[in-house]
């Protein structure tokens, strides 16, 4: 679960924080399923909204966990977004439409007031302890990527990397990269400039069975092919479960990604032996090289800025 957004666990903790917060502040409910693939699909820009909107609450429900909860706001369709002030609702999302989520929290979230900040800063020391660190001690690294460079071996005609990731995406939850005569793929990223990776996401969970499993991550390495990926040793490896293909970071060993200028993703199989793999959204976190150079590992829990992947999103049509 995102750091900023509190997954509810009864009615009881509900009425809490709904009773804890003061009534200039916006609370958005995101009303989901597990089966629900729009929900999966929307749910990185939640996550991204909650990081750039500090004073305001995010909570997830599941509906299937929640009904009395469901019930109560008479929720038909998945995902629906409800926007409380003051416990009462001021406006409604129903379908899973980034340009309509961010639109909607803009114009309901007001300014940040001395109440709303005490209140977020309260609601964050309730929780798990985190790292002190800036928000922004990490950033999405896909806009210092070489968009020239960025290759795909073994990707679908029809599905292939430049959907997802660089200049031209297609539409999120329509759009993705899709493997071609098996589950492997080899991907490549150079970068501009040296970076430091300390952690990577993936979103696969439209089609979990087809998610990746095995992945292993090399750096600094020119133009190898799957008989290289084979003979040489990855920075690290990686076993994926069905929750980590959800869109949430996944730590790296920062030791070993300290002078990054190109990254290899290969992808070996993926969770129930599909006959190809599928990845919905990737992205990658860490710092440039003129920056965050005092960070230490710790930093890593804070996450990133949140700019770069929303405005992917928001720029899609």
């Amino acid at each position: 679960m995102a750091p900023n957004i509190t997954e509810i666990s009864s009615t009881a903790e509900f009425d809490g924080i709904v009773r804890s917060l003061p009534p200039t502040q916006l609370l958005v409910i995101d009303f989901h399923a597990l089966w629900c693939g729009p929900c999966h699909a929307i749910a990185p820009v939640l996550e991204q909204l909650s990081n750039s909107y500090k004073h305001v609450k995010f909570v997830k429900i599941d509906v299937d966990k929640q009904s009395q909860l469901a019930q109560r706001f008479q929720v038909r369709a998945m995902p629906t977004f409800k926007f409380l002030k003051g416990g009462r609702e001021v406006d409604e999302l129903r379908g899973a439409s980034p340009p309509q989520l961010n639109a909607l929290v803009s114009k309901h979230a007001g300014p940040v007031t001395a109440a709303t900040a005490q209140a977020a800063s309260s609601s964050s020391s309730s929780g798990p302890v985190k790292s002190s660190a800036p928000s922004d001690a990490t950033e999405s690294l896909l806009k210092h990527v070489i968009s020239k460079g960025l290759t795909c071996l073994n990707e679908s005609s029809e599905h292939p990397l430049s959907s997802i990731v660089g200049p031209n995406p297609g539409p999120r939850g329509r759009s993705y990269l899709e493997s071609d005569v098996d589950p492997e793929l080899l991907i490549s990223i150079p970068f501009q400039d040296p970076v430091k990776l300390r952690s990577i996401s993936i979103f696969s969970a439209i089609s979990p069975g087809q998610a990746p499993k095995t992945v292993k991550l090399f750096i600094n390495n020119t133009n190898i092919d799957f008989a290289d990926a084979e003979s040489l040793a990855p920075a690290q490896e990686l076993e994926l479960t069905t929750e980590q293909v959800k869109g949430d970071k996944i730590d790296l060993r920062l030791v070993r990604f300290q002078n990054v200028r190109s990254l290899h993703i290969l992808v070996k199989d993926n969770q129930e032996d599909e006959e190809t793999t599928r990845i919905d959204s990737i992205d990658i976190y860490g710092t440039t090289a003129e920056k965050g150079s005092d960070q230490t590992p710790a930093t890593q829990s804070a996450g990133a800025s949140g700019a770069s992947m929303l405005d992917r999103l928001m720029g899609r049509k």
